[in-house]
């Protein structure tokens, strides 16, 4: 075992009963129902261990008894721009309790490559796709994926500093003379122009299951998925909500299209001598790890 590893267990034994999934110590603007939420049992169970009759009567440092099995783990590994906050929301718990199951006491300071322990119902990692929001499955789901015919997942960026989908849209549909409008299948926004930074736009020629547009060579565009980040990577990096939620359409399309990790690619890697897109600020070297 590794000395941060050691260090992590040792700061992890020493830390309240409270954390240990027996006991917990009732902190200031904690409540019955989201101490149950963290520990994954009923406000009804935490109430009758510890005989209390009315859910709302409780004080900050009481120490409540925790009923069941204390919470099982899985280990995580932090990715270079994520921050404890996201991470914390992304597994239904708030900054302080994931500082706090990892010894972790300022939760600004992660580094990326830093292992950290997350409480899980199963012990088993949660899909990748998971990751997208429950609107945006919902609407995929509705889709009917022609089977066999997508071969590669294409990434590009729109080359644009600020910009939305259905600016690009427009401007491939009336400017480019494009029949079906958007180049792309999807784009993936940055929070500029009146968007919200890792919104995911679906495009018709996903939701009808059209060629891409976006591919000089048209055989390509007719067996390739294309995903357009806003932004300009020759001079920024992709936002980290834009990396997270790429990863988790990735990883939902794989899913439902069976194409293989190694044909997740990008624009460039197809096209070296014609295009730099997505640029070279984007994390190309990461698509084999999310495509996994």
């Amino acid at each position: 075992m590794g000395l941060n590893r050691i260090i992590a267990a040792l700061l992890i034994l020493a830390l309240p009963a409270s954390l240990s999934g027996l006991t917990h110590t009732v902190r200031k603007g904690e409540n019955l129902t989201t101490i149950a939420q963290a520990y994954s049992v009923s406000v009804a169970a935490i109430k009758k261990a510890n005989n209390i009759k009315d859910a709302d009567v409780i004080r900050i440092g009481q120490k409540l008894s925790i009923p069941g099995t204390a919470p099982t783990f899985i280990e995580y590994t932090i990715k270079k721009g994520e921050s404890l906050s996201s991470i914390a929301t992304r597994h239904g718990l708030k900054a302080k309790e994931l500082g706090a199951y990892n010894g972790i006491r300022n939760l600004n300071k992660i580094t990326a490559g830093q292992v950290i322990r997350i409480p899980s119902k199963t012990g088993v990692a949660p899909p990748k796709w998971a990751k997208l929001p429950a609107s945006v499955r919902q609407a995929l789901d509705k889709i009917a994926v022609k089977p066999n015919q997508w071969k590669r997942i294409v990434i590009h960026h729109s080359g644009t500093t600020a910009d939305r989908a259905i600016n690009i849209a427009r401007v491939h549909k009336e400017e480019r003379r494009m029949e079906n409008g958007l180049a792309y299948h999807f784009v993936i926004e940055n929070g500029t122009r009146g968007t919200r930074n890792g919104d995911i736009y679906i495009s018709n020629r996903w939701k009808k299951q059209l060629n891409g547009g976006h591919m000089k060579i048209h055989a390509h565009n007719q067996i390739s998925i294309g995903i357009c980040l806003i932004g300009n990577f020759e001079k920024t990096r992709p936002k980290a909500k834009q990396l997270e939620q790429l990863e988790a359409l990735i990883a939902y399309l794989r899913l439902k299209t069976n194409v293989p990790a190694k044909y997740v690619t990008t624009h460039t890697l197809m096209h070296p001598n014609h295009t730099l897109c997505p640029g070279k600020y984007f994390p190309a070297h990461l698509l084999k790890e999310m495509a996994q």
